[in-house]
């Protein structure tokens, strides 16, 4: 009997450890599930992963953790109010995977451990907006901070914050208002040098998430004056 008890002790320890993994180990499937949504192999299971926090207060409910390299399927949205992480933290922490609504998220967490402060963060990955567009496709980049160049405003601002953008390769939905409030109201033709955010899978489509004010840039304005010495191209920021 003391040795059933031992054994069913073990076990159940066992049963609620945390398995620890990479974010890509949770992320990178090639079963789509039944609804196309590609949900992780680890659903249900509490994980103990590592990574820099690049982005926080995503709808006052979440945070996004990445692995250090970037890149696809190594970013993962941690759904926790709680615990007052920052951008730039490098954390390890112990959650239960799960699918919010098609997009794979760490939540039930039950320890954050902050192991360094200021860590640089991942680069953003070149995208196109055809990619993002693509379900396919833009499924390994969910969480990943991404960038798309020389991209013009399709639509105007919407009232949920959305409006659509392209580069020629297919139109995406930018949603401005998922990680703060930030004051930009594009017509449609706008002309953005760059669009920079992270991939997040929400109301049944992938759409760009920018983060901060510093997330956007406006294509400089070119102006020609015809002078008796010649043609000037002035560019003003």
């Amino acid at each position: 009997m003391r040795k059933l008890l031992v054994l069913t002790v073990l076990l159940t320890c066992l049963g609620t450890a945390a398995w620890a993994l990479s974010i890509f180990d949770i992320q990178y499937t090639a079963n789509p599930g039944i609804d196309n949504t590609y949900p992780s192999q680890y659903v249900g299971r509490t994980v103990s992963v590592e990574g820099v926090v690049t982005a926080t207060g995503y709808r006052g409910n979440g945070f996004i953790l990445s692995e250090t390299a970037g890149g696809p399927y190594r970013a993962i949205m941690v759904m926790e109010r709680r615990n007052s992480v920052q951008v730039g933290d490098y954390i390890r922490i112990s959650a239960k995977v799960s699918e919010s609504f098609g997009m794979t998220c760490l939540e039930d967490v039950s320890a954050i451990r902050i192991l360094d402060r200021n860590y640089p963060l991942p680069q953003p990955m070149m995208i196109s907006t055809g990619q993002i567009s693509s379900a396919d496709e833009s499924e390994a980049y969910e969480g990943v901070l991404v960038k798309v160049q020389n991209v013009s405003a399709a639509s105007a601002r919407a009232s949920r914050g959305r409006f659509m953008v392209t580069d020629g390769s297919g139109q995406c939905p930018v949603v401005i208002n998922s990680f703060s409030n930030l004051n930009i109201n594009p017509s449609a033709g706008t002309i953005f040098s760059y669009i920079q955010g992270i991939i997040v899978f929400a109301h049944s489509e992938y759409s760009l998430n920018p983060v901060s004010s510093n997330s956007f840039s406006l294509a400089a304005p070119v102006y020609n004056q015809s002078r008796s010495w010649g043609r000037i191209k002035s560019i003003y920021r």
